[in-house]
């Protein structure tokens, strides 16, 4: 465990960094928001891009940001990423307006209780907001985040979501096009990003790749969740307040993520000469972090609500021994040619074309996205 102290006395050394260029997709509230306060409150001249659905929650983020840091800059971009042709333009615009980006940080998340709901690109909308739409922009923006890491700067993708909650997949049906279920797609979007931060992160060793998991914090995540469901939430917050974390605390540990160099990229592992590694420096008592492959400062990280290593290992094992993260890689890539392939002829439509087996399973999941006990 990283403790608070630690990573406050890290995140006290924040004026350490400046101009620091990030894109929050999903910070229109909750984890998101949280860590976009810490870093105008932390960092010098700041320059952030809010990309979300709610231009008044923005608004909002934005006013008390400028009271927070006059010298930063937050801008707002409305997009709903549950559809990949929303993340391609506005990282096309993102890529014009930013030669260089510090840091991808991913939070936007859907919950609901319906089965599987297919967008006009053949995807399932939570998947797509979970998983598909995250790895979209990280490969979209892969150039202008490698600019800044050839540039000597910090350069980081972190998705948010539920590492060490891994499950059981199924290789020959990774989308759940043939069998749905909504705790099989929580499994699946996070063993998913689990190898996916490793492929990424051997493909752009300059970059650090992170899935962590928040804790259980309250977010608006279940906002779509009514009736029952939506007060079982509210009672499982209640009962569970004593080992609910903060927001405050989880923007604080995120921010320490994105900044300190206990997580370097590959590329200071494996290249003496590269230079000082950028970053807020370890502090004493702390090296670096264990990566995803059980090898310190491997670029590739899985992080727990207290910034340690984490992950299913017998999970984990299983399917890297099955040579999973190529497979996942390819499976992605697929994904992507099949959306484009469907916009441009003109078979996909809203909604699904018929219901996938499982997607009549109304059972009421009560616990927030990649929730687990701590």
């Amino acid at each position: 465990m990283v403790n608070l102290e630690a990573v406050r006395a890290s995140n006290a050394q924040g004026e350490l960094i400046r101009d620091f260029i990030g894109i929050y997709v999903g910070a229109t509230g909750g984890i998101g928001e949280a860590t976009l306060k810490e870093v105008f409150q932390r960092t010098v001249r700041p320059r952030a891009y809010i990309i979300g659905r709610s231009k008044d929650k923005a608004d909002a983020i934005i006013s008390k940001l400028s009271e927070v840091n006059p010298s930063g800059q937050c801008f707002f971009i409305a997009r709903d990423v549950s559809r990949l042709e929303n993340v391609d333009t506005v990282c096309a615009e993102l890529r014009e307006k930013e030669p260089k980006i510090n840091a991808l940080f991913l939070t936007a998340g859907y919950m609901t209780l319906s089965g599987r709901t297919e967008t006009d690109e053949g995807l399932d909308r939570k998947m797509c907001t979970n998983y598909y739409s995250r790895i979209r922009f990280a490969v979209n923006l892969m150039p202008c985040l490698t600019a800044a890491a050839e540039a000597g700067e910090l350069s980081r993708v972190n998705t948010v979501l539920a590492a060490g909650s891994e499950g059981k997949v199924n290789v020959q049906d990774l989308d759940l096009k043939r069998k749905f279920g909504l705790h099989a797609a929580l499994a699946h979007c996070t063993v998913m990003s689990d190898f996916m931060v490793e492929e990424l992160a051997q493909r752009y060793p300059g970059t650090t790749f992170m899935h962590s998991y928040p804790g259980t914090v309250k977010t608006g995540i279940a906002n779509e969740l009514t009736g029952p469901a939506r007060l079982a939430v509210k009672v499982m917050y209640s009962v569970m307040s004593p080992w609910i974390l903060n927001v405050q605390e989880s923007g604080e540990r995120h921010f320490f993520q994105l900044t300190s160099q206990s997580f370097p990229p590959a590329k200071w592992r494996e290249d003496t000469k590269s230079g000082p590694q950028p970053g807020v420096p370890v502090q004493k008592g702390f090296g670096v972090m264990r990566g995803s492959d059980g090898t310190e400062g491997s670029g590739a990280y899985l992080l727990d609500w207290d910034s340690k290593s984490t992950g299913d290992e017998k999970v984990l094992k299983r399917y890297r021994d099955e040579n999973l993260g190529p497979v996942v890689w390819e499976h992605t890539m697929k994904m992507f040619v099949q959306a484009e392939e469907l916009r441009a002829k003109g078979k996909g439509k809203r909604g699904a074309d018929g219901e996938a087996e499982g997607s009549g399973d109304r059972t009421p999941v009560v616990d927030p996205l990649g929730w687990r006990p701590g």
